[in-house]
């Protein structure tokens, strides 16, 4: 349901704002989800046009960054996504990715988009390589179920971004390659853990309030505040409760919203680092978090050797979040920092963190850890 009048007429005066320095000719760059020559592979009746037209959210293509030290606009409390390309470690924040909602990057040979739906809170990273070419990602201005539709610009085709996958156009169905290392927390704990990384700054080549929030402070946390329908309403947890889900591989290809996706809440988390270890949907994984550090991360805990490691929470050694039954340390990211197998990498899993609303609507089937009632569960 609509949920609010005031918020719907101040979306679109962000929308509509958010289309300075970029083409004002709305008859020629606007999406329509009606277009007769689109198939969607997803249900049409869903998706809505945001109103600022494509590319009327204009993507950061060529970001500047400046240390941590020299970064002065970030609260503590505002949260970034950090990734880590090697030995090159870089933060996204969320006040830049409010007003852009996609910034095309590149680190070394590896080329990608941070991309992150303000409405739904999911921030996720995309490979930029499209059949062996590296290209852009832009913002569509189209939303399906309060999420970002993207486009490459290379083939035109688009994507839903917490399915992961085209949905119309040439690579409709073809699921993107998102398997980065990254973590989404605050500034305060990314500043403390990484004080040596790079952070995109303020000069994107555009004005916005970059200090502000694009949707006002309230978008966060007001359970009623929300833009566009909701199909699939679930009362399991509160709407705007922030989770990590983990979607698991599916032997058939892509099933899109049937996935029985698996979530994680944040602030169910102990307020130390707690580990899980599960099997789910065929998948052993691991998540680790803290509701005090903010962050839930994922990854696999089956080696390319065949071993299944079992792991144990680390306290108060960040970036250091757990070790194993062979005496490895493993940092945020999933790297073997000391042990036996220093230098390993876990494999990052199809993951991401997002507003409750979100999942539950995307992927009906969400199922939010501890529950044991729901099909992917494997009793360990």
């Amino acid at each position: 349901m609509l949920r609010q009048l005031f918020p719907i007429i101040f979306v679109f005066g962000v929308f509509f704002g958010a289309c300075n320095q970029v083409s004002t000719d709305s008859e020629s760059n606007t999406e329509t989800p009606d277009d007769p020559d689109s198939e969607w592979l997803i249900p049409s009746d869903e998706i809505v046009d945001g109103g600022p037209g494509k590319d009327g959210i204009p993507s950061v293509d060529d970001p500047q960054f400046a240390p941590v030290s020299e970064i002065n606009y970030i609260q503590d409390d505002r949260l970034v996504i950090g990734l880590k390309v090697g030995n090159e470690v870089k933060a996204y924040p969320h006040q830049i990715l409010d007003w852009h909602e996609i910034i095309n990057d590149e680190i070394g040979d590896t080329y990608f988009s941070v991309t992150y739906c303000p409405l739904t809170g999911t921030g996720i990273v995309l490979d930029r390589m499209i059949e062996g070419e590296v290209t852009e990602f832009g913002v569509s201005g189209l939303l399906f179920r309060n999420n970002l539709i993207a486009y490459d610009r290379k083939t035109d085709t688009h994507y839903s971004q917490m399915q992961i996958r085209g949905v119309k156009g040439p690579l409709k169905g073809e699921t993107i390659n998102s398997s980065f290392s990254t973590v989404q927390t605050t500034w305060k704990t990314w500043k403390a853990i990484y004080p040596e990384s790079k952070v995109v700054t303020k000069e994107t080549g555009f004005g916005r309030f970059y200090n502000g929030y694009a949707y006002g402070e309230s978008y966060l946390t007001d359970e009623d505040y929300i833009l566009f329908p909701v199909k699939h309403e679930n009362d399991r947890l509160p709407g705007k409760t922030v989770v990590h889900a983990f979607l698991p591989e599916d032997v058939t290809g892509n099933p899109g919203d049937e996935l029985e996706v698996r979530v994680f809440a944040k602030d169910e988390m102990s307020e130390e680092i707690s580990v899980i270890n599960e099997d789910y949907a065929g998948n052993h994984i691991v998540a680790a978090g803290s509701r005090d550090h903010n962050f839930v991360v994922t990854f696999r805990r089956e080696l390319a050797d065949g071993t299944i490691l079992n792991f144990e929470p680390v306290q108060d050694q960040l970036p250091v979040i757990m070790t194993d039954s062979e005496g490895n340390q493993w940092n945020i990211f999933g790297e073997a920092v000391s042990g036996p197998r220093e230098g390993e990498t876990l494999a990052p899993t199809k993951s991401y963190d997002g507003y409750w609303f979100a999942i539950a609507d995307m992927f009906p089937n969400a199922c939010v850890y501890p529950s044991t009632g729901c099909k992917g569960y494997v009793d360990r």
